[in-house]
């Protein structure tokens, strides 16, 4: 049995924008306003259009291969096996854990009215065992809505997107007009608009919830097997989602920064908190006055995650569907139900994710692991793109990017920026679990024969990239790094690695064909 074609376009529109529209709005401001101060607001603008360019390269490959799991599928159209497990390992790993990051954010809102469901442990706020019980309900409830089908899913997700939109909408025009603070972007005794100069711009982006917030877009290509018309559909969803969302960040920064009582970060903007600040925006809100509105936020506090919370159960699955499509995962997962939902795969990702709360049992310290996995998945985009050009040249492209080897250069150039400012501490740990993922695929080989011959030509460039890469962030002076590559210079080692690995890549590929 086959997906059914019954999402439209705007029904994916509003896919990827409900996917983006999380939990990230709820904390994202406060978190990388400690980062980065009032140039947070350069942040949000600077990570939209790092993320659309990276878009940009998935507009063509998700317009001209309309595939249910299709960064997978772009992996081992362009480079094979090897390549194609690696992305989709870390595709799935990332995508998983996207339903309990989006859950733990409901459940921190919600332990402002319902004590017990969170605690603070070393500034960071945690889930009680109650916490964990309720976040394992909200996530089984997500995984039976999905068992309602496409169309199911895009008529409902449509009318929980517009929902979604309303409050932070309404948000920007209340923070803008109640009691905003021109000074606070410019205030000299604490550094001014931005006390922390680039480093902590750059650093916002994956530490405060910057790129987190953006990454959603990419179960618009997840979806592109079940929908109407995907070579007009899949680009509109992909760009018109990113272009939406950077304006409606970037705005509730303003917002946020703005309307702050000017004592509150007198301290310094690395020092700003609220009392109970697992809701920012609520805390802001009562101190403004506005108490009739905190309600509203607290309500949009369950809508808001639990929406793209929902959208990942279903994108997720169709990652598993992907890799079982490929043989990597096993051949029961590809059963559909009879409404076309591939039910064992959202029940083995229920089960997965539900053991992320246990090592990353916060919102910030798991929105950093998830970005630098996402990240490492980007990077199929721009090399597949060029690669499919030349080895797929009759394929219909209804989505042709201008000047593309540029733009799919810049792109993976951008991608490996961003894999290095989530700092060391989090790039050992990606490593990890891309090792772990590489124990798998050995087994896989044992299974299959003449498998290594086949596939390693195309595919051997990955590990000097990924050793390389980890070396640079050790060396780095982002999250623990040593600080022996001067900050600056570390841009130029990025680039030479990035021309380096994009040309190898290619030049396998092209020997092979």
């Amino acid at each position: 049995m086959d997906f059914k074609r019954s999402i439209g376009p705007i029904g994916l529109l509003f896919a990827g924008i409900s996917s983006v529209i999380g939990s990230g709005w709820l904390f994202g401001p406060l978190y990388a306003a400690q980062i980065a101060g009032p140039a947070a607001v350069v942040s949000w603008i600077l990570g939209g259009l790092l993320m659309i360019i990276i878009a940009l390269t998935f507009a063509e490959l998700g317009s001209t291969f309309p595939v249910a799991g299709g960064m997978i599928q772009f992996a081992q159209f362009s480079h094979g096996p090897l390549v194609s497990f690696m992305i989709g390992w870390m595709v799935w790993i990332s995508s998983v854990a996207v339903a309990p990051v989006e859950t733990i954010g409901l459940i921190q809102y919600a332990a402002n009215y319902i004590p017990g469901l969170v605690r603070s442990v070393q500034d960071t706020h945690v889930l009680t065992h109650l916490g964990i019980l309720a976040a394992a309900a909200i996530m089984f409830l997500m995984c039976m809505l999905n068992y309602y089908g496409a169309q199911f899913f895009s008529r409902s997700n449509s009318i929980i997107t517009a929902i979604k939109l309303i409050v932070p909408i309404a948000t920007i025009f209340l923070l803008l007009f109640s009691d905003f603070h021109l000074s606070n972007f410019h205030a000299a005794k604490v550094g001014g608009f931005s006390p922390f100069g680039w480093h902590g711009i750059l650093a916002a982006l994956p530490l405060g919830g910057v790129i987190y917030s953006f990454i959603g877009s990419n179960t618009v290509l997840q979806l592109a097997g079940e929908t109407k018309n995907p070579q007009r559909s899949i680009p509109l969803a992909l760009i018109g989602s990113m272009v939406f969302c950077t304006i409606l960040y970037a705005l509730l920064q303003l917002a946020f920064v703005g309307a702050i009582t000017p004592n509150t970060f007198a301290s310094g903007w690395n020092t700003l908190h609220y009392t109970g600040d697992s809701g920012p925006f609520v805390g802001i809100m009562t101190v403004l006055g506005l108490g009739w509105f905190v309600m509203i936020v607290y309500a949009d506090a369950i809508i808001s995650p639990f929406g793209t919370g929902f959208v990942f159960t279903a994108s997720t699955a169709r990652v598993s569907y992907g890799l079982s499509e490929i043989g990597f995962f096993p051949k029961s997962l590809k059963k559909l139900t009879k409404k076309s939902v591939p039910m064992r795969s959202i029940l083995l990702n229920f089960c997965v994710g539900l053991l992320l709360f246990l090592p990353f049992p916060g919102w910030q310290k798991l929105v950093s692991f998830i970005i630098s996995c996402f990240i490492v998945s980007y990077i199929i985009g721009p090399i597949s793109l060029i690669a499919l050009r030349k080895t797929k040249p009759n394929e219909h492209r209804p989505f042709h990017l201008p000047f593309a080897n540029p733009l799919a250069l810049l792109a993976f150039y951008i991608c490996n920026l961003l894999i290095f400012w989530t700092g060391w501490h989090t790039v050992s740990r990606m490593m990890i679990a891309l090792s772990i993922g590489f124990i798998f695929f050995v087994i896989y080989c044992f299974r299959q024969k003449n498998i290594w011959h086949k596939q390693w030509n195309t595919s051997w460039w990955i590990f000097p990239y990924f050793t390389c890469l980890t070396v640079i962030s050790y060396l780095g002076t982002f999250g623990e790094g040593k600080n022996i590559l001067p900050f600056g210079i570390d841009f130029a080692v990025i680039a030479i690695l990035t021309i380096a690995i994009y040309y190898l890549a290619l030049f396998l590929r092209d020997r092979q064909s």
